[in-house]
Parts: C-alpha cells; sequence; structure tokens
C-alpha cells in the first residue's frame, strides 16, 4: 500500500471500534486534565526508567570503586566506565524522543533524528561559541540541550500535529518522502527558536525549585512526601515525580527526592515484616514474608497492594514511618546520583557524603513502621480450617479450601490456544504463577471458565482472579503489561466475592485499541494453585470458542 499505509490504518480503526463508541466516549469524558497528564508522563518515562536506573547504579558504583581508592579516576577504564554511567543522561532527549513518539503516536524515528540535532556536536560548538545562532536571519537563542527534559517532549508533541497536517495536505504518492523531509525542516527550527528556550527556561525553574525547596526545607518536605508517598503510588500519582527527578538528575548529577522514596519503601517493608510475624493466617504469612523481602530489596507493589493496603492500618504504619524517615532524608539533605528502586538496590547510589544518613534514615523508617504496625495491629484474616462450618451458603456452593474433584476449565474467550512457553513474559512462560495455558484472541469479551465465585478483581480491570465450587483457583489475565493502561480499554462486569456460572460475561476490553498502543494482547490463563493437582493437560486443539474445554485438571488424593 505504500504512503497509504496510515490512510488504510486509521479508517480502520474507527470500523472495528464502532460497537465501543459509547463507551469510548464515556470513558473519554470522564477523564480529567489530572490523569491524562499523569498517563502522558507514565507513557513517556516508564519506558526509558530502566536505562535511567542502569546508569544511576553505575554511576554509584564509580563513586565507591573512586572512595576506597579501587579504580584511579586517571586510568582508562575509570574513564570508560564514567561515559558507560553518563551516557542515558547526556542523550537523555534521544532516550524521551522515542518514547515520546510512541506516546504522541508520531513517527519514533523522526523524533530520534531531531533529537539527534540537538545533542549533534556541530550545534553544541556553535551555540557555545556565541549568544545566539542565526538560521536565515531568524536568531536561536543559544542552549543546551544535552541532558535536557522538556524541550524534546514539547517538540515531539508539536511534531505530532505537524505530521498529520502534512498528511493531509500531501499527495498519497509523495508522502514516503516529503512528510518526513517536511517533518523534519519546520519541527527543528521550532523547537530550536521556540520551545527549546521556553523549555530550557521552564526545566531549569523546576530542577533549581526542587533543589532550593530540600536544600531550604528540606524536613517539611521529607515529612510530607514521605507520608503521602503509599497514598500517591495506589492512585498513580507517583510518576509525577519522574520528570522532576529526571531533570535534576540530568542538570545537577543528584536528585534529593529518591532519599525520601526510598525511606517510603523501607517503611513499606517494616509493616510487611511486622504482618509476616503477626498474622496467623498461612497464606497471608507467606505472602508478607516474601512480599517485605522484596521491599526490602526494592519491589514494593507486592507488599503495598498485596498486604498493607489490603489490611488498612499497617498502610498507616507506613506513612508515619514513611515521614519519619523522609524527615531525616530532608534535614540531612540525602543526595542520590541516579534513580533506583529500593533500600539494597539501591545503596550504590548514595555513596558519598550523605551515604551514613540514607542508611540512618532507611533504618528509622524500618523501624518505626515495624513498631507502629506490630503495635496497631491489624484485623487477621482467620486460616479456612478455622472458620465455622455454618455458612449462609448452600453447601453445593461453598468455595472449599482444598481441591476435592478432578475438574475441567473452559476456554474464557475465543482465539488460538498457545502453550505458555510461547507467551513473551518470564512470569508466565516460566510457569512462575502456575501451570495453564495462553490465548491469542480473536474476541473482546471474556467469560466465566466454570462454576463459582470472582475472588479478585484488579483495579485496572485487566486481570481477574476466580475461584470453582471444586477448589480450582485461576487467573485470566488480559494482555501483558496492560496494567500500565490503568483501567483504559477494559470494562468490568463483576465485582469481588460475586458468584458466577460458567457462561457468565466477565470482562470487555478492545484488543484493538490495546494493540495499538503498543501491548501483547496475549491472555494468559493460570491455575495459580497448580501444586495442588497430580496433573493439568491442555486442549490438544488450537483454536477454541469460548466455553470449550481448555484445561482438564487430575485431583490429588481423590475422593469422589
Amino acid at each position: 500500500m505504500g504512503g497509504r499505509v496510515t490512510d488504510v490504518y486509521n479508517a480502520f480503526v474507527p470500523l472495528v471500534h464502532i460497537s465501543n463508541n459509547s463507551t469510548s466516549d464515556t470513558n473519554k469524558a470522564k477523564e480529567n486534565i489530572i490523569s491524562k497528564l499523569l498517563d502522558i508522563l507514565s507513557g513517556i518515562f516508564v519506558p526509558i526508567i530502566h536505562a535511567i536506573i542502569g546508569a544511576g547504579l553505575l554511576k554509584g558504583i564509580l563513586i565507591f570503586l573512586n572512595f576506597y581508592h579501587l579504580v584511579s579516576p586517571a586510568t582508562s577504564t575509570y574513564k570508560l566506565l564514567s561515559v558507560f554511567s553518563d551516557s542515558a543522561f547526556y542523550f537523555m532527549p534521544i532516550l524521551l524522543a522515542y518514547s515520546s513518539a510512541k506516546k504522541f503516536k508520531t513517527n519514533k524515528y523522526v523524533a530520534v533524528a531531531i533529537a539527534g540535532i540537538l545533542v549533534h556536536p556541530e550545534l553544541i560548538s556553535m551555540m557555545s561559541k556565541s549568544a545566539s545562532v542565526k538560521f536565515f536571519g531568524i536568531p536561536f537563542t543559544s542552549a543546551t540541550y544535552s541532558t535536557s527534559v522538556l524541550p524534546i517532549i514539547l517538540g515531539v508533541w508539536v511534531m505530532s500535529y505537524i505530521e498529520r497536517g502534512l498528511n493531509k495536505i500531501i499527495p498519497k504518492i509523495l508522502r514516503t518522502v516529503l512528510v518526513p523531509l517536511f517533518t523534519l525542516l519546520i519541527t527543528a527550527p521550532i523547537i530550536l527558536g521556540i520551545l527549546g528556550p521556553i523549555g530550557t527556561i521552564v526545566g531549569d525553574a523546576i530542577g533549581q525549585g526542587t533543589v532550593q525547596l530540600y536544600l531550604h526545607y528540606g524536613v517539611i518536605a521529607g515529612i510530607l512526601v514521605g507520608a503521602a508517598y503509599p497514598f500517591l503510588v495506589i492512585m498513580g500519582m507517583h510518576v509525577g515525580f519522574t520528570p522532576v527527578m529526571v531533570q535534576s538528575l540530568s542538570k545537577y548529577g543528584v536528585d534529593y527526592m529518591m532519599g525520601i522514596f526510598v525511606a517510603s519503601n523501607s517503611a513499606e517493608a517494616g509493616a510487611t515484616t511486622a504482618v509476616w510475624l503477626k498474622t496467623k493466617n498461612k497464606q497471608l504469612k507467606e505472602i508478607a514474608g516474601s512480599s517485605a523481602l522484596n521491599a526490602i530489596i526494592g519491589v514494593t507493589e507486592p507488599a503495598l497492594f498485596g498486604v498493607t493496603s489490603k489490611l488498612k492500618k499497617p498502610l498507616i504504619a507506613v506513612s508515619i514511618g514513611g515521614a519519619v524517615g523522609g524527615g531525616i532524608a530532608g534535614l540531612f539533605k540525602v543526595a542520590a546520583q541516579g534513580a533506583g528502586t529500593g533500600p539494597i538496590a539501591g545503596i550504590p547510589l548514595f555513596f558519598g557524603k550523605t551515604f551514613i544518613w540514607f542508611i540512618i534514615s532507611c533504618l528509622v523508617s524500618y523501624v518505626v513502621s515495624f513498631i507502629l504496625a506490630y503495635v496497631i495491629g491489624f484485623e487477621d484474616i482467620p486460616n479456612p480450617e478455622d472458620l465455622s462450618q455454618k455458612n449462609s451458603m448452600d453447601n453445593h456452593e461453598k468455595i472449599v479450601t482444598t481441591v476435592v474433584a478432578n475438574q475441567s476449565v473452559a476456554d474464557p474467550v475465543n482465539g488460538n490456544v498457545i502453550p505458555l512457553s510461547e507467551v513473551k513474559d518470564n512470569v508466565f512462560s516460566s510457569k512462575m504463577m502456575g501451570d495453564g495455558a495462553a490465548i491469542v484472541p480473536n474476541d473482546n469479551k471474556i467469560y466465566a471458565p466454570f462454576d463459582g465465585v470472582v475472588e479478585l478483581v484488579f483495579e485496572t480491570k485487566h486481570a481477574i482472579g476466580l475461584k470453582s465450587y471444586d477448589g480450582c483457583e485461576l487467573l485470566i489475565h488480559v494482555g501483558l503489561d496492560t496494567v500500565e493502561l490503568k483501567g483504559k480499554h477494559f470494562i468490568s462486569h463483576v465485582i469481588k466475592d460475586q458468584k458466577v456460572k460458567k457462561g457468565d460475561l466477565l470482562l470487555e476490553f478492545d484488543r484493538e485499541a490495546i494493540s495499538k498502543e503498543g501491548y501483547d494482547t496475549t491472555i494468559p490463563v493460570i491455575v495459580t494453585n497448580s501444586k495442588d493437582f497430580e496433573n493439568i493437560t491442555k486442549t490438544k486443539k488450537k483454536q477454541l470458542q469460548h466455553g470449550e474445554e481448555l484445561l482438564k485438571l487430575t485431583a490429588k488424593n481423590k475422593e469422589n
């Protein structure tokens, strides 16, 4: 189709969305400016955070090597390692150009080419020698764009409109050649002449403002941010800090907020450890133990969503512990040389003059949160075997805690069956969560695969946990990494603890829109209590309609 690919694609998308127009319009109407902004920030900064973490940790390691005289800064080895650690920050515009173009749905490679202009050695040389550089007589204010953040984001945003406008006015036969040419010629001068200087001024103001805030009001900022951080994470609003952090790291080489974030994460680990020690529920103890360990290492989501927010009172302990530790970090200006993930994983980032206060803030956060969570306590979840047999539910509909019979799991969605080993996510392909199968869907509806109860509906609506009346615990996960969509393109038709019958509609999703945003729509169907079964047999069919048998489960020690 050549130059008409974009036209055909844009014409096709509305057609396949016809049935969802009313829902889509309703969802768009509900979105507010803040949620849209957070969604944009998340879409731009989350993809590049791994590069920032890697470079930041390497910076910390270099500081450690130099501090203990293990490698001399004069050696080529040290200089090369320094280049390795600086690259992600120096070429920040290029990283941001790619993720911004993906978010704004414009040509990623033209965007990267424009970012390359901003860090081109010749441009840097020209601007370093003069207060302004003229382009056809129009002066461009001299500025340094390596390590910059806002100029390229604003530039790619404007570029997306320019590209769409050019696609409308340039004949189809010439678009492949002329659209990228004129996009480059129009966008680059706009960035260098207008958006670049504005973005630099605003970015510097934000970065300098943040630095001054922590230098003069560090304690107050630390207490407030430390107390609020777990709630911001729950609401997804913590991503709003990311551009400020990246700007500070790129411009000044340090960030003062990361110390507060890590203190809050330490508090999360402390409260979860208290739950682990205090709970009598075997399953909760197992979850809390592993979650506490993960939180100490640097992954707090299992602890936050699986333990403290679920039990509520421990979350208060996390907030107070984070406030105390954050106050210490703010008071002593704890500085990070990069972006990290937690107390242990982030240690190399904090080597320097304030390292001891980083350790103290983490320890204090952990201890305060632990003590409060242990003393305040929480409403424990009783073990299933301790519950009274009296229940208003009919015995036939009572959810059992052990597998009592062989059972069948029906296909929840029309599509092609593939083994878990082919799923492009190690969590599922390695069967870390359990055995099962995966479906590449050709429909947008998920149906109940058996009679049972809804145990969990994720807030982001991308996954549902079910339990059959014969004890099968099942996770239906719609798409890979679709948690990042935060509920966009999903409609849930059930709630937690709702009884369902095989074939009931559980969930609707817009697979075309999800695919358009770059996500794999493969649906893993996982038996999360696989260990309770002697054998799990997958269907040999390659294609299934919902309701057909997908999995056959053979129970251990079957009594009937």
